[in-house]
């Protein structure tokens, strides 16, 4: 057995940790050429951290030559003469970069440079605030369809066996009853998931931090499409990832951009497939395809969020990607955040069981667990029939305002202008002729008293310059009639400008 001592609360990861530990015991002939290293579970096992920790700390050092591995023999000491530098990178992304380089001078560069436009962008969201307005930013559920008492009443039921259950600090995997009923509602032929394979967490959110710690000590790239949901890229971001872009369009992530990313680097994909955020639209078929098709050449696993699920206007949806690309390769995210509260903060992630339990230990690290109390609340929102009730509803109230939306758009928009047309949730996105600025919009909207979300502050490079997302969740009928003139006057009078080179333009393929 490799002796070594880990710091769990500092700053360098724990498979640098191993991976430096291993380095000095070869260094100090602590350990010799030929020398056999236990087993990446055995190890994983004997020091407490998952497999992909132990891998990671195990591949680098194969790359330097100081281990080498054998099929059916296992991995063995090298010898230490050979060269202890980091050997240079493949290029990827069209960029040639030594990997020192990348850290040191070119990642840190660019992401100073994203981080300074985030900050102007989301110093000028302030002026969404003001008072007075009539906001289509909002990406919350309307909270009036909340019933007066209903969570008095919910967590009564989750009490009426006593408080014991509530007392501690509950199950690593989360309640098995939550988990169980997560899984009969997300199984669908062919698909049968199993409570294994369900991991609570505090909203979707909570699990994009948790796999992005976890790509982090396996290596793994990262790839959001994009425009998306800008807490996703800065969840992975925080935690120390460059995220790499894949633009879409309403149909879909674009194949020839994701096809230049396909080098057979283990990598996660973040996709929105149905009712995305910000489009509202589904994933086509042949999109669909594409992915899996690509994931499968890659060894990519895809992280699909599926928030918006059980807000959609009509029966029929995409076929998961559980169903298409197998557990495996898929990680599927969901809450009830959009659909019922976002202040419940429960969400969950679905996969196989094996990477459910690799990561497991991840999450207690972050949070030992989630709330007990939330969950049963939960549980009882979802058994009880209230929850399925409050869908009916909510689908009622949202398409009859994204169908005022879109008559409003018909009849006050000027020509030129496009926009998608939601088939669930509450986001839309519209499209300005090219050479017009979404910014100058908002801009100019505040003016008239309206508000919107410009395309730059919904991609990671900041590009989509000419798009902009309207949400209509807790407007009135008579707000988003009345918002849409204002907003189409403000629009007259952008279009009155010749059109001409934006000026933001992000970092493109950067």
């Amino acid at each position: 057995m490799i002796k070594l001592s880990l710091d769990r609360d500092g700053d360098n990861p724990l498979y640098v940790q191993i991976r430096e530990e291993i380095r000095k015991q070869i260094d100090q002939r602590q350990l010799s050429v030929g020398d056999k290293l236990p087993t990446v579970s055995q190890f994983a096992k004997e020091i407490g951290v998952t497999q992909a920790t132990i891998r990671r700390a195990y591949e680098d050092l194969i790359k330097e030559g100081l281990l080498g591995s054998h099929v059916g023999r296992g991995t063995f000491v090298c010898d230490p003469s050979r060269s202890l530098s980091p050997k240079p990178v493949k290029e990827t992304s069209g960029v040639s970069r030594n990997m020192n380089l990348v850290d040191s001078e070119f990642l840190l560069a660019a992401r100073r440079l994203r981080m300074g436009i985030a900050k102007n962008l989301d110093d000028l969201m302030i002026l969404a605030q003001r008072p007075g307005l009539i906001s289509f930013t909002s990406g919350i559920p309307d909270p009036a369809f909340i019933e007066e008492g209903v969570l008095q009443r919910l967590a009564l039921d989750a009490l009426k066996n006593g408080q014991m259950p509530y007392q501690g600090y509950g199950e690593n995997l989360g309640m098995f009853e939550l988990r169980k009923e997560i899984a009969r509602r997300y199984s669908e032929p062919g698909c049968k998931i199993t409570p294994d394979q369900v991991l609570i967490t505090n909203g979707s959110q909570q699990g994009v931090s948790v796999l992005a710690q976890a790509a982090l000590e396996s290596g793994q790239r990262v790839i959001c499409e994009t425009p998306c949901y800008m807490g996703i890229p800065r969840a992975f971001g925080a935690i120390g990832h460059w995220v790499e872009s894949v633009p879409r369009d309403k149909d879909g992530p674009i194949p020839e951009r994701l096809y230049r990313l396909g080098d057979n680097r283990q990598t996660l994909f973040y996709t929105c497939p149905e009712l995305h955020n910000p489009m509202g639209t589904d994933i086509s078929s042949s999109r669909q395809k594409v992915i899996v098709d690509w994931a499968q050449e890659n060894r990519a696993i895809i992280i699909a969020d599926q928030i918006f699920h059980d807000i959609r206007f009509e029966e029929s949806s995409p076929t998961s990607f559980l169903s298409e690309l197998g557990p495996e390769q898929t990680v599927v995210i969901g809450s009830l955040s959009k659909s019922y509260m976002c202040g419940l903060r429960v969400g969950w992630m679905i996969s196989s069981q094996e990477r459910i339990q690799s990561i497991v230990s991840l999450k207690r690290a972050m949070d030992i667990s989630s709330p007990p109390l939330m969950q049963g609340i939960a549980l009882s929102l979802l058994k009880s029939g209230i929850y399925d009730d409050h869908l009916v509803k909510v689908r009622q109230y949202y398409q009859e305002r994204c169908a005022t939306l879109l008559d409003a758009l018909k009849k006050y928009m000027p020509e030129g202008i496009t926009w998608t047309e939601p088939k669930g949730g509450f986001h839309m996105w519209l499209d300005l002729p090219k050479g017009y600025s979404s910014i100058v919009l908002f801009l100019l909207a505040i003016e008239k008293g309206v508000a919107i979300a410009p395309g730059p502050t919904m991609d990671v490079d900041h590009r989509f310059v000419n798009g902009f997302r309207l949400s209509y969740a807790p407007l009135s009928l008579k707000e988003i009639r009345e918002g849409v003139e204002l907003l189409s006057a403000a629009v007259v009078k952008l279009l009155k400008e010749s059109p001409s080179e934006p000026g933001l333009s992000g970092l493109g393929d950067f």
